[in-house]
């Protein structure tokens, strides 16, 4: 077990080294700062999407209730003759 608990404290002072350096540090930084914009902006895509999805499903049973109230009765064609073209003598 002994050589687990070297391997525990060389991974803290590897990860206090770490630290100490100005470009791990700002690397950190901007890693941070990039998954906080990808926050608000996937949250706003969210709604975004959303509120579109909503407003198509809207549109779509807006379409349906209009089409049922104008139809009252099946659609019946009125005046459809057989009229021969070409008849045979």
């Amino acid at each position: 077990m002994h050589p687990i608990t070297q391997l525990d404290q060389l991974r803290r002072q590897m990860a206090e080294e770490l630290t100490q350096n100005p470009e791990y540090r700002a690397l950190k930084i901007m890693e941070r700062f990039i998954a906080e914009m990808s926050a608000v902006y996937d949250d706003a895509r969210q709604v975004d999407d959303k509120t579109e999805s909503d407003h198509a499903e809207r549109k779509i049973a807006q379409a349906i209730e209009n089409h049922l109230k104008n139809e009252s009765a099946p659609a019946i064609v009125r005046n459809a003759t057989y009229l021969p073209v070409h008849r045979v003598a």
